[in-house]
């Protein structure tokens, strides 16, 4: 099948096939569907001089949120290493108040190879504008809601569940819990639904007051220490959603009064440069940076135009250093009531 037969099929015009398979140009969404549904009925596969146009360019956009946490600048460094190993140039694109149509045509004009889409922070308006280039796009952690993008992520729900089972497994049964947005769905949504399994699974009781939002940020896990210690002074544990936010608890913690890990254990979570680097060094939940960089960059290399709306699905493990430790016999003997055994019945 030629590409103007193909084109015929799907009642658009041979240039309008062509903008689809290179990545050249922008296409409507409902034309785009069509052509991709088409293509995926007939399996077919446009002539090399199509697919291979978009290989010619080195450039691969990286548009980032605002930098609260160093995780950012980590999974950053790994993707400039893997990108300077497959010969490919990034260029950094924070985004700010503009106007997404502005970012959509300065994008358009460096006519890059794909786009690396970090979706925290990232204005609703600009994914909506991206929906509707034809530049393949690739998703760094949770999927854009009502978009089709590929993406590569973690498990979120399973790794806050075996970070939680990691601080069960210790002896803990007060543990606190400090994220952010909770009640939209997102990878927040699914660690703290992780966390709830872990503990329902223990036969504990969840209570919504182990629970403090802020931004995962230091400032914020160090308000949200405070917070929780005053709602709940028998904590043993505290389990952070950043290795950020985990580094400002353990300094409210601190100042309490409080020795970490021997009064009270901080789990974090990125394993980020800063769980090293901090004292005592985080036990946290790794996510492999470096496997996450090399995917990304295997998946814009492999997309051939039409927009690939896989999910590659990454596992985590725990980085045990030495922020967290057993429960003491002083601390189960001040266990608070919140937390008892509970038969679970099942229907």
């Amino acid at each position: 099948m030629t590409i103007r037969e193909f084109a015929k099929l799907c009642d658009v015009s041979p240039a309008t096939a062509s903008r689809f398979f290179s990545g050249h140009g922008s296409i409507s969404e409902p034309v785009r569907l069509r052509i991709e549904e088409i293509a995926k009925r007939t399996g077919y596969i446009p002539p090399e001089s199509f697919r291979g146009r978009r290989k010619t360019s080195s450039l691969i956009i990286v548009i980032v949120p605002k930098f609260r946490q160093h995780l950012f600048y980590d999974m950053l460094e790994q993707l400039r290493i893997c990108a300077d190993k497959k010969e490919k140039q990034l260029l950094i694109l924070p985004v700010g108040c503009q106007n997404p149509q502005d970012t959509l045509a300065f994008i358009t004009s460096c006519d890059p190879m794909g786009v690396i889409l970090f979706r925290e922070g990232v204005p609703l308006p600009l994914t909506n504008a991206l929906s509707h280039l034809n530049f393949p796009v690739v998703v760094c952690g949770e999927s854009v809601s009502g978009h089709r993008f590929s993406t590569v992520h973690i498990d979120d729900l399973m790794a806050a569940y075996d970070g939680t089972n990691y601080l069960l497994g210790l002896g803990h049964r007060q543990i606190g819990f400090l994220t952010d947005a909770s009640r939209a769905i997102g990878s927040s949504f699914q660690r703290l639904a992780g966390c709830r399994k872990a503990m329902e699974d223990a036969h504990c009781i969840w209570e919504e007051s182990c629970v403090e939002l802020g931004n995962l940020s230091f400032d914020a896990g160090y308000v949200g220490a405070e917070r929780l210690l005053e709602r709940k002074p028998n904590l043993t544990a505290v389990f952070a959603f950043s290795d950020d936010a985990a580094t400002g608890a353990i300094t409210k913690l601190r100042e309490s009064g409080k020795r970490v890990p021997d009064d009270i254990s901080v789990l974090g979570f990125g394993d980020s440069s800063i769980a090293r680097q901090f004292y005592p060094p985080l036990t946290t939940v790794h996510q492999p940076l470096d496997q996450i960089a090399q995917k990304i960059l295997d998946r814009l290399s492999d997309i051939q135009g039409a927009h690939d709306t896989s999910t590659l699905t990454l596992t985590c493990d725990i980085a045990e250093r030495t922020s967290c430790s057993a429960v003491s016999s002083y601390q189960k003997c001040r266990k608070a009531p919140a937390f008892r055994h509970r038969d679970i019945r099942h229907t």
